[in-house]
């Protein structure tokens, strides 16, 4: 699950995904071209190196950070996105060992969390009227989604199993830092008080609210 033969054959098929849309928009968008070109030959850089780790090479997150070119993300964690389209956005997005990704809430749009490398991120999701709903784990073998509603949704985030979790995040909507909020105190206090028996989640889930 850190091996760097994993996360070269997801990267593949993404890498297979950006030609795609490089041939598409050849003509009816070069700027979007140009864009998509960068990306591809950013991840194709990166999985080069890779392919030069010796065989039993354990991947760690500091070495994913570098050569994907992540950047910190305002709900914890780090992110680059390498895919837009006027349809959808796909990110990376890790979060290494005791990192989160604070509770938060979208509005019209649709999340698809897929693991690519390392291992399980477990997604907590409070509906919008503040009560516990359920934990998902994103697995090899289980995408987790978050359903699009036309106002703000459930609220979720997410913390790793094990030393890390890379995933990609396809967002059909596509995403938008105007349709995102991260929670307040005043929300915060009411999970508290709606859902006693998660306390120690829900305080794991926090942002640090200035």
């Amino acid at each position: 699950m850190y091996s760097p033969e994993r996360l070269i054959e997801n990267l593949s098929g993404y890498l297979g995904e950006l030609a795609e849309l490089i041939s598409a928009a050849a003509q009816a968008d070069p700027a979007e071209k140009s864009r998509l070109f960068i990306e591809k030959s950013n991840i194709e850089t990166y999985v080069g190196k890779l392919e030069a780790l010796p065989g039993n090479h354990r991947l760690d997150a500091k070495h994913i950070e570098a050569g994907l070119a992540l950047e910190p993300h305002p709900e914890g964690g780090f992110y680059r996105e390498f895919i837009r389209t006027d349809a959808c956005t796909v990110i990376f997005y890790l979060l290494p060992e005791r990192a989160i990704s604070s509770w938060h809430s979208l509005k019209d749009t649709q999340e698809r969390f897929r693991l690519i490398s390392g291992e399980s991120l477990l997604i907590p999701k409070i509906d919008a009227g503040g009560l516990w709903k359920s934990e998902e784990a994103v697995t090899y073998q289980n995408d987790v989604v978050i359903e699009k509603n036309q106002d703000f949704g459930d609220w979720f985030g997410a913390y790793p199993s094990g030393e890390y979790g890379l995933v990609t995040c396809e967002c059909r909507g596509p995403f938008e830092f105007a349709k995102f909020k991260i929670i307040d105190r005043e929300s915060l206090a009411a999970f508290h008080d709606q859902n006693p028996g998660h306390t120690k989640i829900i305080d794991r889930l926090s942002p640090k609210l200035g």
